[in-house]
């Protein structure tokens, strides 16, 4: 047997295999082959043999799997005996230096444009800001937690059929199809056919009435709900109007606007055109009949912008006071309705609407109604008329008001709306847009030049920025050809145009990028730059810097590096980056359970937190300790006081809705990743904590350091095990069993650590079912005792450099678009020590990381 081994170990040697070393052959066989022999094969892993191939892909993936059970210690499993210290340190130590020297950097497959860079890529191109990919369009696969990992970015026969008709949307938007004839036609909007929205307007006797006047169009505006303009032109507007009791003296001014049948309700009247204006002046109906041009996609919208009501922060209260003043009755209902009697006030919500307005009435005609704190100068009063002039206050009180002005008057009333047309064409925004983008394409217009002259500057000036890079004489010339056969059969100038245009960007050059092996030249290392730190193509300053060579030099790449590092935590790269790396990217799909009365600005905050704090780590070069534990944290005053109890910051009104950079004392609960609701609402489910869950997330995104999938045949995690009242108990019980104590001894720890965070982020002392103390000290499996969430930041800190290479190489994932394999993975350990040593910050370790070969090699 002996002989036998010995043979094929020199046969192996001969072959271009290495021979184990003696000692880390015992120390294989004694502890791993007992399962992964040839004969057993367990788990599909077989490591029973003399040499390894270091030249075979396969056979570094499989001792790769070997070394990172080894060093996070899930093998031997229990309840094997573990490996003795100095046999463990052996075999990690000759498998991390043998897979380091023989695994080539790089290695991806071509790298296809995921859905946000394709936007980002068509936007620009065409200089279309609002493109959005089309409903129903394929999504991306994540891997390794992001969506542009090359291996997850497959082809498929439905989304290649996607990428077509897309491509076809897009070559209509540039060169439509002939025209249809406009069709002239007459739309009538009775009353009934007009927008009533809040405290604006409402149907009354037949009419509409508008009652107020504001910047958002859905509290000063109507329009008509069937009127949508499909052609272009000049139409003739007719409005019936009057007015409903008016002040004395008073004329109405009616204003008709061009709406974008696309824009939200919440929209501001400045970002539409107005059409005409009329003053109404009688009681009876008025007709007004004018002509104005009309768009494709646009309706008319109709104002009244002299309206008494007027929904600002200083004519509200004003408006409240001055009739106060007049009716004290008036004054005590409104106490009543927003005070409890021991004058704690009540949400003024309850006043909103028809509802609000019939409180009132009711209060006012209550034999029984307070009247003690009914002056201008009570306490009561005075708050209550400094809360109108808050958003709560002007949302709701305004439209309470509004109904006495629909049933006392003032009002402007409209009758009937008439659009009849178009009488004659006009060329609206779209027709400009599209001859601006056409002009673009090719540096003059289309009608300016011959049809081929005009299709071969389209492809000498648009493929280089199609394809990122410059185009050969051979491939323009078979792009011309796409547009001048398609002519030589009888097709129109703009049907070739619309083929050559489509070819493009169904083109393996267009939708893929970095498709040579090995290090990247200038164009695909401007390419990976760019998606990565802009998430869109090369601007034209990176194109110059990859056309000069300056891009090839270390000098060069790190001025375009700084240039298009992100400055703004609103920045794509910074949302996208930290959404997918944290998990908040998934906070929009998490409802929290009603009692904790997180509303829908909170989720955002909650974002926004971690995206400032990498936006402010990053932009001014903090040391990566700051992103652990901070002395400062980016959130809203009302936020930090009702999630984290921050004391010593305005949190009332406007100033305590505003970000705003709140200093915090180090060594705190909370501030930096660990300590904020996002990564923790991240974590959980809305309803409970989910120590496991948190526990992979602590391994895989902080540490590093990611558990394998659980096997197909391990139990679910079951309320019952044991008669477990809490999470600690069911953890305990239900890794009793061997086959699940090999990961979640690694697990576990870092997840019950953080169960002091509710799954809001807010900190708690009892466990929330059982009412029980919550247990937090735990045993890392590096062997460090901590007692609760604060010393986990203490140990992170002091192992920063864990953190650090984690970070790393999740960036550089995110960027190369590919997991960094063992030799990658010990040039980011590599920098990520150098930058500590020379005292450099996150900035300086994202340029480093940069420059290394790990980035510039496909």
């Amino acid at each position: 047997m002996t002989r036998h081994l010995v043979l094929l170990g020199l046969v192996a040697v001969m072959a271009g295999a290495e021979t184990l070393p003696p000692d880390v052959a015992k120390t294989i066989r004694t502890n791993c082959l007992g399962c992964h022999s040839s004969a057993v094969k367990k788990g599909g892993v077989d490591l029973g043999r003399p040499a390894i191939d270091w030249a075979a892909a396969g056979e570094r993936t499989l001792w790769e799997r070997a070394l990172r059970a080894v060093e996070q210690k899930r093998m031997p499993p229990p309840p094997m005996q573990r490996l003795v210290a100095a046999d463990a340190a052996g075999l990690s130590a000759y498998l991390g230096e043998r897979l380091a020297r023989f695994t080539p950097m790089g290695g991806a497959v071509p790298r296809r444009l995921n859905g946000g860079e394709y936007e980002a890529t068509i936007r620009e191109l065409f200089d279309l800001p609002k493109f959005r990919l089309p409903m129903g369009f394929p999504p991306d696969n994540q891997m390794h937690g992001f969506d542009n990992v090359a291996a997850g970015l497959a082809m498929s026969a439905p989304l290649m059929e996607a990428y077509t008709n897309t491509a076809w949307e897009i070559a209509d938007t540039v060169f439509p199809p002939p025209g249809r004839q406009a069709q002239k036609r007459v739309w009538r909007a009775p009353p009934s056919e007009l927008v009533t929205s809040f405290s604006a307007s409402t149907v009354r006797d037949g009419v509409l009435r508008m009652a107020s006047r504001a910047e958002d169009i859905m509290r000063s505006c109507t329009w008509p709900a069937r009127v949508e303009i499909v052609d272009s032109g000049v139409y003739r507007i007719t409005v019936a109007a009057s007015r409903f009791k008016p002040r004395p003296g008073q004329t109405m001014t009616l204003e008709v606007w061009a709406r974008e049948i696309e824009a939200t309700d919440r929209s501001k009247i400045r970002a539409f055109r107005r059409l005409h204006t009329m003053q109404v002046t009688a009681e009876t109906p008025e007709t007004f009949t004018f002509e104005a041009e009309l768009y494709e996609g646009q309706t008319p919208l109709l104002r009244w912008p002299d309206a008494e009501l007027d929904h600002t922060s200083e004519q509200l209260p004003a408006l409240f006071r001055e009739r106060f003043a007049r009716n004290p009755r008036l004054l005590a209902a409104y106490l009543a309705a927003l005070y409890n009697a021991d004058g704690t006030p009540r949400s003024p919500a309850r006043l909103r609407g028809r509802n609000g307005y019939d409180l009132i009435n009711r209060l006012m005609e209550d034999k029984a109604l307070d009247m003690t704190h009914a002056t201008l100068d009570s306490e009561r009063t005075r708050r209550m008329l400094a809360m109108m002039g808050t958003i709560g206050g002007l949302n709701n009180l305004h439209d309470t008001l509004a109904h006495e002005y629909f049933d006392y008057g003032p009002s402007l009333q409209i009758h009937d709306l008439t659009v009849e047309g178009p009488l004659r064409p006009a060329e609206g925004p779209k027709d400009k847009k599209r001859k601006q983008i056409q002009q673009a394409l090719a540096g003059v217009a289309p009608e300016s030049v011959a049809p081929q002259e005009y299709a071969r500057r389209v492809v000498e000036r648009f493929l280089p920025r199609a394809f990122r890079r410059p185009v050969d004489e051979a491939t323009r010339a078979s792009f011309l050809q796409v547009a001048t056969r398609h002519w030589a059969h009888g097709k129109s100038f703009a049907e070739g145009m619309h083929l050559l245009l489509r070819t493009a960007l169904i083109s393996p050059r267009f939708l893929y990028r970095e498709m040579t092996p090995g290090e990247l030249d200038g164009y695909d290392l401007a390419t990976r730059l760019s998606y990565f730190l802009r998430q869109g193509p090369p601007d034209a300053g990176l194109a110059a810097a990859a056309r000069t060579g300056r891009l090839a030099t270390r000098e060069g790449l790190r001025a375009e590096a700084e240039r298009l590092l992100p400055k703004r935590a609103d920045a794509a790269m910074v949302r996208s980056f930290t959404g997918q790396w944290l998990g908040t990217r998934k906070l929009a799909s998490i409802m929290p359970d009603p009692a904790f009365q997180f509303s829908d600005a909170d989720i955002a905050m909650a974002r926004q937190e971690v995206e400032w704090l990498f936006a402010e780590v990053l932009g001014k070069n903090l040391p990566m300790t700051d992103f652990i534990d901070p002395d400062f944290t980016y959130t809203s005053p009302g936020f930090a006081a009702r999630n984290y109890g921050y004391r010593g910051a305005t949190v009332g009104g406007d100033e305590g809705r505003r970000m705003a950079r709140l200093p915090l004392e180090r060594g705190g609960r909370h501030g930096g990743l660990l300590g904020v609701a996002g990564t923790m609402m991240a974590t959980a489910n809305g309803v409970d904590t989910q120590p496991v869950l948190r526990g992979v997330w602590m391994l895989d995104r902080i540490l590093g350091m990611p558990p394998p999938p659980p096997p197909n045949d391990v139990p679910a995690l079951t309320p019952d095990i044991g008669g477990a009242t809490t999470p600690r108990e069911l953890l305990a019980a239900h890794t009793k069993e061997p086959r699940c104590a090999a990961c979640h001894t690694s697990i576990d720890p870092f997840g019950l650590v953080l169960e002091s965070y509710d799954p809001v982020g807010r900190w708690r002392e009892k466990w929330p079912k059982s009412k029980k103390p919550i247990e937090t000290a735990v045993v890392l499996p590096d062997g460090t005792a901590v007692r609760d969430a604060v010393e986990l930041k203490k140990w992170l800190v002091a192992n920063i450099d864990v953190f650090s290479a984690s970070f790393g190489e999740k960036l550089m994932t995110y960027a190369t678009g590919r997991a960094p394999n063992i030799a990658e993975r010990r040039e980011i350990a590599g920098i990520v020590m150098e930058v500590r040593r020379t005292g450099g910050g996150a900035r300086d370790l994202v340029l480093a990381l940069m420059d290394s070969r790990t980035f510039r090699t496909r």
